[in-house]
């Protein structure tokens, strides 16, 4: 469980600082910054946990 967890965090910080580095890089509003800080954080999420769940389901049915 632990290692899930750890995952989990790491995760969270990879898509939370590559967001907040596109999200500094653009000459908006504070209010706007914050917006697309969201945005592309639960993008990245998203697409980390999809990219770790394909990669497991082929461990399994694939070893």
């Amino acid at each position: 469980m632990n290692e899930i967890i750890i995952g989990l965090l790491i995760v969270l910080s990879v898509a939370g600082l590559a967001a907040w580095r596109i999200a500094a890089g653009k000459a908006v509003d504070r209010p706007v910054k914050i917006m697309i800080f969201v945005g592309y954080f639960w993008l990245l999420a998203f697409v980390q946990l999809t990219l770790f769940a394909v990669i497991h389901f082929i461990q399994l049915h694939y070893s």
